[in-house]
């Protein structure tokens, strides 16, 4: 563990600023430019793989070792460090602050490898300010519920975390870390059990770590009040860091209820919820499940105590039936803690997944008792009315509400579920914890796989690449625009043509999703991963082959798609696997991927696409991408500087568009007289896309649009300055590779980029769109934006509009998807030239854009 830590420690102290100043700002050849550019792209490409093949070890099925961590990191590092470079040698040094911000990342990436992790950060920490790379000092349990919080629909009790940081500050407080470490280490069990006993006892009496009290005692007072008028009681819960991850650890640490609020009281009943972690049973489980690595901390969850009406426990599938894919929920009077401790009698319901949710089972118990909270008195058992005894303590629109949620949350942690419950006296349903549910795979059920497997229709087979394994089953759902995700159904299969990182938004509710172009390294494979949703990309013809609403089961293990769902198939998948979370290997991983892997940037139009907002690899990487992206896009704003300094070629096209032709490499057919390049010269896959839409017939309106006056004049008061002081000369410049097109349109009073790069492998492949201006007043040229948009989203772009300003994005896209959209942009262009002087009201806009998607250009001239 030194060895690699220290390693790792030299690598991000290495980082300094390495590379910041390799160049120096100024004015650069486009072709040196667009190299830079494709220098930035290879390093970001080598970066996700290096990102996809950590994320496909982190799945459980494939062995591994600390080494093979230990590598990754280091050439993950070497990476993003070259694409950071690569970004600020083709930006000028424009982004400083990316160094350091890669230094923290790998700084924090050591902290975990080498264990430290557990000793930094705060003390306290709130649960509404829990991230995921905080895991390793919240807890599993505290991470899940600070998960569960961000789900709009689950309600979780406000609350705070005491970390493993003051875990191990009160060892060392209590002089407990030489008799600590012993216990870690030794093999002897008359050692280990002394230690054990000693280690209990001394946290037990310890006194409070500086500032641990006044930390507590800050993050009471940010408690929000409880609108019911109740009194604040807390209830402390251990929260180790393996807790409620593949393990459940259930029962084996304790819960202290009712804890008044202050400090002191808060830290009596921390004490005894860390001593439990040294109980003789609860070592023993940990030895059980991670044999040979004994090395246990403990976090504790501190929340409100929920006022029960009803409590209980349920699972979202029936161990004892799993090909029935049922839940079952036991519940009983008061509070949840004699339920999952067995002590009282309960009622027992079988409810169905699928929604709205059928009870298929009722057993209602004799419920003698309950335990509920007495002002004055703390927790006690109440003896329950006779007729109260025999009434359920569920109603069937309680079950229905919790089955919803227990449906979400299985679909959002992809694996069956122990979940604790709770209503209070209002009504309101409270998740209290969420942990795996590990259900056996018996040899009867492997029987019963391959005979249900030969029951069912193959759809396919041996298509397409696995992004992330896992079986999912449900209704399929095409999308075919971003529009379609907004009544994207729980438990549905997305299927589209190609993938993209703006699934993320239904990713929680998608049994499994299906593209048929895509790759294993894509942002959206990425997403795919860390959510471990099912998925298959590069299925060719999946869309023809399936029918919406029908029912699909997908094997994304195999690569098999079958048709209606195969129970057998799902149960097994449940209980399956190489179980290698065991390992400290797998589990080192599986925390370090929450600081590579996590995408927080998903969409550069959005206001908080900074450079301050990369909490990843992931985040830097996407960072990196879009900026190259935009530093190419401003290739063509120095028009003076192009004519001046490059081989200007004059495009000669049918349409009365004067365009200068600047060819930065196998853009153009070699020979070609720069006075007149005809359309057949231009090698430049993009711009040829571009220029066949221009072309098309009708798009080209060749007579010129009646202006009035007053739009005159508002276009000129309004027109960017670089208009009005000659840079803007009106030439409309094209610089252009074999697959690269920066076009800059000057034309009248609009002025348009389109900057496009088209290859074969499309998560390089980008199109940049931006409009802004027109020749009448803000009102019209604002309702020609309106138009642009309209149309712009039936072709799945990200759009953002201000007044008459259109800025519009799109990528990761096969080529031939690329070259489409180009050709529809060129029409775009043509057809909305001067278009604003027409647009009196919105009714126009809609008129025109209804127009343009259904292919009738002509209707200009007939309005003409």
């Amino acid at each position: 563990m030194g060895g690699i830590a220290h390693s790792l420690a030299e690598i991000w102290r290495g980082l300094s600023w390495r590379g910041l100043l390799r160049f120096s700002p100024g004015k650069t050849a486009p072709r040196e430019v667009f190299q830079r550019f494709r220098a930035v792209l290879d390093s970001n490409n080598r970066a996700l793989e290096l990102i996809a093949d950590l994320g496909e070890k982190g799945s459980g099925d494939f062995i591994f070792d600390q080494r093979y961590i230990e590598q990754a990191l280091a050439d993950l590092h070497d990476t993003i460090t070259g694409s950071v470079d690569a970004l600020n040698g083709l930006c000028g040094n424009r982004f400083p602050e990316l160094a350091p911000i890669v230094s923290r990342l790998a700084q924090s990436l050591e902290e975990t490898m080498s264990g430290r992790e557990e000793r930094l950060g705060p003390l306290v920490q709130g649960l509404e300010t829990i991230t995921p790379d905080a895991w390793g000092r919240v807890g599993g349990k505290a991470g899940h519920l600070a998960e569960l919080r961000r789900i709009g629909e689950i309600v979780v009790p406000d609350g705070f975390v005491i970390t493993t940081r003051a875990f191990h500050d009160l060892l060392d407080m209590a002089d407990l870390r030489k008799e600590y470490e012993t216990f870690r280490t030794s093999t002897d069990e008359e050692v280990v059990e002394r230690c054990r006993a000693t280690l209990a006892r001394g946290v037990t009496n310890a006194a409070p770590p500086p500032d641990l009290l006044s930390g507590i005692a800050a993050a009471l007072r940010r408690m929000p009040r409880d609108e019911s008028g109740e009194k604040l009681t807390l209830a402390v819960r251990s929260s180790a860091p393996e807790e409620d991850q593949e393990y459940s650890f259930a029962g084996q640490f304790q819960s202290i209820l009712n804890v008044a609020p202050a400090a002191e009281a808060v830290f009596a009943a921390y004490r005894r919820v860390a001593a439990s972690l040294f109980d003789r049973t609860a070592v023993y489980y940990y030895d059980r499940m991670f044999p040979g690595d004994r090395d246990p901390v403990m976090a504790a969850c501190c929340q409100r105590m929920v006022y029960s009406a009803v409590s209980g426990v349920a699972y979202t599938l029936d161990p004892a039936r799993p090909l029935a894919e049922n839940m079952v929920v036991a519940g009983a009077w008061g509070l949840g803690s004699p339920v999952v401790a067995g002590k009282i009698a309960t009622d027992y319901f079988v409810l169905s997944k699928s929604l709205p949710s059928a009870i298929l089972e009722e057993r209602i118990a004799d419920k003698a008792t309950g335990l509920y909270f007495q002002p004055g008195v703390g927790h006690r058992f109440v003896d329950l009315p006779r007729a109260r005894r025999r009434q359920p303590c569920l109603q069937g629109s309680q079950l229905r509400q919790l089955a919803e949620q227990l449906v979400g949350l299985e679909n959002r942690f992809r694996r069956p579920l122990d979940v604790e419950w709770t209503f209070d006296a209002a009504g309101q349903l409270f998740i209290l914890q969420a942990r795996p549910l590990r259900i056996p795979v018996s040899g009867q059920e492997r029987r019963q796989l391959a005979e249900g497997l030969n029951r069912h229709e193959l759809i396919a087979a041996g298509l397409g690449k696995v992004a992330q394994q896992g079986v999912g089953c449900g209704v399929v759902y095409p999308v075919r625009s971003s529009r379609d995700l907004d009544d994207f159904p729980v438990n549905g299969v997305l299927i589209s043509r190609r993938d993209s990182s703006r699934f993320v938004k239904v990713m929680d509710r998608a049994a499994a999703i299906l593209t048929e172009t895509g790759t294993p390294v894509s942002h959206m494979a990425t997403l795919c991963r860390e959510l471990r949703v099912p998925c298959l990309v590069g299925v060719a013809g999946i869309l023809d082959k399936l029918r919406p609403g029908e029912e699909i089961t997908v094997d994304a293990v195999d690569g098999r798609i079958y048709r209606g769902r195969v129970a057998e198939l799902l149960a097994y998948r449940a209980g399956s696997g190489m179980q290698l979370a065991v390992s400290r290997e797998f589990r080192l991983l599986r925390r370090l991927l929450k600081k590579i892997s996590l995408l927080n940037l998903v969409d550069p139009l959005l206001d908080n696409f900074t450079v301050t907002a990369c909490r990843t690899y992931h985040d830097v990487l996407r960072f990196v991408h879009e900026k190259a992206v935009r530093e190419l896009v401003e290739l063509g704003r120095d028009e003076k500087g192009l004519l001046r300094d490059n081989i200007a070629c004059h495009l000669h096209l049918p349409v009365p568009v004067g365009v200068i032709v600047i060819d930065i490499g196998g853009g153009l057919v070699p020979g070609t007289p720069p006075d007149r390049v005809d359309f057949q010269a231009v090698l430049s896959e993009p711009f040829r896309a571009i220029l066949r839409g221009m072309l098309f017939p009708e798009v080209w309106h060749l007579a010129s649009m009646p202006v009035g006056i007053r739009d005159l004049m508002s276009s000129m008061l309004s027109a960017p300055a670089a208009s009005l002081d000659g840079s803007y000369t009106g030439h409309n410049i094209a610089i252009i590779g074999a697959n690269y097109v920066n076009l800059c349109f000057r034309l009248g009073y609009h002025f348009n980029i389109i900057d496009a790069y088209c290859s074969d492998k499309e998560r390089d492949n980008h199109i940049y769109f931006r409009f802004l201006g027109g020749a009448s007043d803000l009102a019209k040229r604002s309702r020609r934006a309106m138009l642009i948009e309209k149309i712009l989203v039936e072709f799945d772009f990200r759009i953002k509009t201000r007044g008459d300003l259109v800025i519009a994005r799109h990528g990761n896209l096969i080529r031939a998807d690329m070259e489409r959209i180009l050709d529809i942009l060129g029409r775009l262009v043509g057809f909305t030239r001067q278009l604003d002087v027409r647009l009196d009201s919105e009714g126009m806009v809609d008129y025109y854009a209804e127009a343009f998607l259904m292919g009738n250009y002509g209707v200009l001239a007939s309005r003409g």
